[in-house]
This record gives C-alpha cells, sequence and structure tokens, in this order.
C-alpha cells in the first residue's frame, strides 16, 4: 500500500500512483484529525472524493502517531489524550473517536486504536500495553456502525508467547483481518523476521495478514514467506529522496560517479514511465545536484518497482511455484553483508585498549592512534554535540532535516552522540536529523559493538549500528543515518545536498594525510550549507587552521579536548564563530615555522591570500572582538 499519509503520496499525484498498479493506500487518521479535520471530509464525502482515489483506503487509527509523544499525551483506560501542535486544542483519541474519525474519512478499511511501547520495553510493559490493545480492540468493535473493514492489531513486542497471545485472543472476534503490529521499530532484522513468521502462524490464514510499517524489498519477500499479504512503507519516497531507485538486481544510489555517462534505463525490463523515458545519466544529473525533479522520478519509479515485485511474487503463489521465485527473490534481493566482526580484542587494523582514565578505546594497529584519546563518549558530546549546540538547533521548529557530515565514522561515538541527543530531547526535538558518515574501514565499528561494557553508549543504538553494518542504512521515524564506504575523497560527492554541520574526525594529518589538504578541505566547504553551517574538528594546529581558511571558512578557536587545550571551530558565516582567530592569531602566524597548510609549505600567495582573508579586515566595530 502506498502511503497517502496526509491525503496524498509524497512527489506524486494519485493518478500516477494509480498507473503503478496499486489498487489500496493507507491514509493516517492522526494526521487528517488534525489536519484539514473530519469536518473536511463529511464535506466532501469522504477521503475519495477529496484526494481524487476511486481505490481503496485503508485507515491507520493514528495510536502510533500519538504514542510517540511522550510527555505531551495522557494516557488512560479511556484512551491517550494529547494537544494539538497546531491550535493547542486537547483532544481525546479512544477506541471509539478513532473509530468515528474513520468513518467521516470514508476509507474501506479501518484500523482499532492499540497501544504502542518501543520493542525494548520491559515484557511487563509490553504485557500492559497489549492487553489494552485487546481491550480497545473490542470498544473499537462495538463501536463500528458501517459497512467498512476492521482489522484488529496483534502485540506482544518481540516475545514469542505474548504474540501467541494476542493472535490466539483476537481472531476469536468477527475482525475482517489482523495486523501485526510493533514491529520495525529498531529491533534487529533477524527478530523482525522470527516474529513475523511466528505470529502470522498464528492468525487465520482466510483473512487478511497486514505486516504494519514494512519494508524493503528483502523484507516484503521474507515476510511474504511467512504468510504475510499486506504491507505499508514510505521506502518508495523516501529512499528516492536519498537518489535510490529499486530493481530486481538490487538498489542502486545514482548519484554516483559511475552513472554519469550511462545511457541505460535505471532497469531494462520495466514499464514505469520513467525507465521508459529517461536515463540513468540524466537521472544522475538530478540526483546528484539535488534537484526535486529526481525525487518525484525515482519515487515514481521506486512505487512501480514495489508493486511490480507484489505482482511477481503473488503470481508465483497462484501458480504454485513460490519456493523457486522465493530462492530467486531472496538471492537477487538481499544487499551485500559486510564481514561479520571477529571475536577478541583485534578486528582488522583495529584493537581495543583500555586508556588511563579506565576508558575502552579502539586504536589503529599501524599507526598507534587512538579514537578519542580522552574516552570516546566524553570527547564527541564535548566537541561535537555541545561545541556546536545540537541540542539547540534540533529544538528549532524545521521541517527540512539538520544534516550532518560525518568525516571518520570510527566506532561511530560522533553519530551516536548526536542521535542521543536527538533521542534525549523527545517531544522538545522540533527538527529531524540526518546523518551521513563517510568511513573506508566499518572494522572499528564492529569491534566496538562486540564490546557492550566497554562502550555502553552504542548499546540503545545497537540495531541502528548492526543496521549501519550490514546495510548502510537505519531510520526510525524522523532519525536518519547512512554510512559511504569508501575514500572519503571519492565518496564525498555521493553525500549529495547541503549540512548544517561537519564533523571532521579522520586520523592525523601525519597517518591520512589525504584528507588533511586544502583541495578536500574546500570540497568540504562545498558542502556546508551558507547560511547557517558549523564545522568542529580536534586539531589545533597552525596548519589545520590555514587549511581552513583558504578553502573559504571563517575559523576559531574551539572547545579543549582533554589532551588538548583548545580544537577547531569552522563556520560559513564570521558571525557564528564564538571565538574567531583573530589579530593575536595573525601575528603568532606570522612569526610562525609553520605558516603553510599540512599539505604545502608557505608561499607569497598563500601569506596574501590569509592577510587578505575578510576575517582579518578590521573595522572600527570589529576591532575590540578580533583582539
Amino acid at each position: 500500500m502506498p502511503v497517502a499519509t496526509h491525503a496524498h503520496v509524497r512527489n506524486l499525484t494519485m493518478h500516477e500512483v494509480a498507473a503503478s498498479g496499486a489498487g489500496i493506500c493507507l491514509a493516517n487518521t492522526y494526521h487528517l484529525l488534525l489536519r484539514p479535520g473530519t469536518d473536511v471530509f463529511d464535506r466532501a464525502g469522504g477521503i475519495h472524493r477529496f484526494m481524487q482515489w476511486e481505490r481503496a483506503v485503508l485507515t491507520d487509527s493514528g495510536g502510533f502517531q500519538v504514542f510517540s509523544l511522550p510527555g505531551e499525551r495522557e494516557v488512560s483506560e479511556a484512551g491517550a489524550r494529547f494537544r494539538s501542535p497546531f491550535d493547542d486544542r486537547t483532544i481525546l483519541l479512544s477506541p471509539e473517536t478513532s473509530i468515528a474519525a474513520q468513518r467521516s474519512i470514508g476509507s474501506d478499511v479501518m484500523m482499532v486504536l492499540d497501544v504502542c511501547v518501543p520493542s525494548t520495553a520491559s515484557e511487563a510493559t509490553v504485557a500492559e500495553a497489549m492487553h489494552r490493545t485487546h481491550r480497545w480492540a473490542l470498544r473499537s468493535l462495538a463501536a463500528r456502525t458501517t459497512e467498512q473493514a476492521l482489522f484488529a492489531i496483534v502485540q506482544g513486542g518481540v516475545s514469542p508467547a505474548l504474540r501467541s497471545e494476542s493472535a490466539a485472543f483476537l481472531r476469536e472476534h468477527s475482525f475482517e483481518g489482523f495486523a501485526i503490529g510493533g514491529l520495525a521499530v529498531g529491533e534487529a532484522r533477524e527478530q523482525l523476521y522470527e516474529i513475523t513468521q511466528h505470529t502470522a502462524q498464528g492468525l487465520p490464514a482466510e483473512k487478511p495478514r497486514y505486516l504494519m510499517g514494512v519494508g524493503t524489498p528483502i523484507d516484503l519477500v521474507e515476510a511474504v514467506n511467512a504468510g504475510v499479504d499486506m504491507f505499508d512503507c514510505v521506502l518508495p519516497g523516501k529512499m528516492a529522496q536519498q537518489g535510490y531507485a529499486y530493481t530486481f538486481a538490487g538498489a542502486l544510489r545514482l548519484t554516483k560517479e559511475e552513472f554519469k555517462d550511462s545511457d541505460s534505463p535505471i532497469e531494462e525490463t520495466c514499464a514505469c514511465p520513467v525507465c521508459q523515458r529517461y536515463t540513468r545519466g540524466y537521472l544522475r544529473h538530478l540526483a546528484h545536484g539535488g534537484h526535486g525533479l529526481a525525487h518525484r522520478l525515482l519515487a515514481e519509479h521506486n512505487l512501480w518497482f514495489y508493486q511490480a515485485l507484489m505482482q511477481r511474487m503473488r503470481a508465483a503463489i497462484v501458480e504454485a511455484r513460490w519456493p523457486a521465485a522465493y530462492a530467486t527473490l531472496r538471492q537477487a534481493l538481499t544487499p551485500p553483508k559486510i564481514v561479520r566482526r571477529l571475536p577478541g580484542a583485534l578486528s582488522g587494523d583495529f584493537e581495543l585498549v583500555t586508556l588511563s582514565s579506565g576508558c575502552r578505546a579502539v586504536r589503529h594497529v599501524k599507526n598507534g592512534e587512538v579514537m578519542h584519546p580522552v574516552g570516546p563518549w566524553r570527547e564527541a558530546n564535548g566537541l561535537y554535540v555541545e561545541q556546536v549546540a545540537l541540542r539547540e538547533k534540533l529544538m528549532r521548529r524545521n521541517d527540512e532535516p539538520l544534516r550532518i557530515l560525518d568525516v571518520g565514522l570510527g566506532a561511530a561515538a560522533n553519530a551516536v552522540a548526536a542521535l542521543t541527543c536527538a533521542v534525549e530531547l523527545g517531544a522538545a526535538r522540533s527538527r529531524p536529523l540526518e546523518i551521513v558518515s563517510l568511513e573506508r574501514d566499518l572494522a572499528a565499528l564492529r569491534l566496538a559493538l562486540g564490546d557492550a561494557a566497554g562502550f555502553p553508549f552504542l548499546q540503545p543504538f545497537r540495531a541502528a549500528c548492526e543496521a549501519i553494518l550490514e546495510d548502510g542504512e537505519w531510520s526510525a521515524g524522523e532519525l536518519v543515518w547512512r554510512v559511504i564506504v569508501g575514500d572519503a575523497r571519492e565518496t564525498i560527492d555521493e553525500a549529495d545536498g547541503a549540512f548544517d554541520l561537519i564533523y571532521f574526525d579522520p586520523f592525523s594529518p601525519a597517518s591520512n594525510p589525504a584528507l588533511w589538504t586544502v583541495a578536500f578541505a574546500r570540497r568540504l566547504r562545498s558542502k556546508a550549507r551558507y547560511q547557517e553551517s558549523a564545522l568542529v574538528t580536534y586539531s589545533a594546529a597552525t596548519p589545520t587552521r590555514v587549511m581552513f581558511l583558504l578553502a573559504g571558512f571563517f575559523v576559531g578557536h574551539g572547545a579543549a579536548t582533554g589532551t588538548r587545550v583548545e580544537s577547531t571551530f569552522a563556520s560559513t558565516q564570521q558571525a557564528l564563530v564564538p571565538a574567531p582567530l583573530g589579530a593575536r592569531w595573525l601575528q603568532r602566524w606570522r612569526r610562525s615555522s609553520a605558516r603553510g597548510p599540512h599539505d604545502a609549505a608557505c608561499t607569497e600567495e598563500i601569506e596574501r591570500a590569509i592577510e587578505a582573508h575578510p576575517q582579518f579586515q578590521v573595522t572600527p566595530t570589529t576591532a575590540v572582538a578580533t583582539l
């Protein structure tokens, strides 16, 4: 089911959605209840006429969205009471009001209101939520007064016993179908498959089985094999925004250089309008440039692919050749796996060490450098979260994600520190977060993830780290994290779009000189959002600061790291640098024996460029600040 949360599928018209072969789409009761409101649907005669869609509609009850508002809702047996983010009115979403709203919307399939808790919650909490879901399901059933179909939702977290109990209770009542809820919310993929198969086996075969919020192409293949019939997922459009196109040979990231001169369609056998008209080369041009048309065209292709995948599986089942089709699809669509982490304290070029502070850290065996020598968590938060005021930035309302370019993933301390900050904000966070990490070798993360006691900050994001290692990407709600593996000089072009923050944390110039060059710093500058962007790095060396000045940044003194008196803070705007380098630094630079950047000796041309940098052009209003 294509996701039409707000009565539209993102980037596409409903006529285009219908052309893909979709026979049903999903809308969301919570969002439509808030905007435009049920009175609009009452006047319009229902959602079908309102959004010009003649085929079926399923409406989610809105429970997941309400229960994703920690601190802003009160839950009781009556229902969930919350404040509208648009007009501050208080709303009670109960089984009865949810059914009433879905009746006004006029969907063909309604969902009962359920209680959603994290998959990481205790079994007692999960059990309590499951039993309340059962009581609410019966109240939803009693509130139905129309011929609209009503699906129950099986809960129970990742407990096979609770899932069996939930399925056994709900199948005794007159629901037209059954959904498997509470999955695809951060648990490991193996758990998703295991619980899906276990739950599906306990549901009536003659009624639809619906796995909510799933998933990738291989997820659909595995779930169909487990006995699931229906799915919804935002991935076709969401991944299109990141430049991905799905094919029966696997996903393609069209921003890659290899597609620049390609005259081939995305997929030769695809009948979608995009593959009939456009080449990979043209689509790469659009996606690499961040043009909105790329999102639209790739979303259309991806939706056609998802429908073709479902049609292919349906035909194989009807024609009694599913086992062979399953094996073929599984082989073609399973993402390439990263080699599993090695046991013990050594993995590839990395080893675990214990610092004098007692903290565990990762050290490169060959060059001897330790990642975050004062302790990973302390340095990651001090340098890359607190120094850039990440918390405050995420609290400023903005529909566009705050984007972080993380150069040097390492053991993921910086990325996980940013994710932790976002999660801890809860409902106070008013902006999505997207992190793009660049890394040549994922062995350090693999090693750290295997040491739960030494790297406890990774454990709340274990599923995310495992997804990064296996698939290169992870997302949960408005949090997105992906890694691009390879030499950063080559992969940085795949990090499309502009970034609000840049974490520059590779090995030192002595160990990794290729990234400490003016040329690479200029490429970082080209990735920085002009209006408000910051770059932070642990190095405060004069050549480092010269490098960033020559690249076009405004540069300043950064926070201390514990082993260094200070670090370096740079920005696209001088006003955003808290402590800019001034006349005193310039005087010391003139006397320094290391006046050039890391990759070049100082020349007259470099001297003139530094002296003429706008940062050092003192005016009466800036004289005091620069001193």
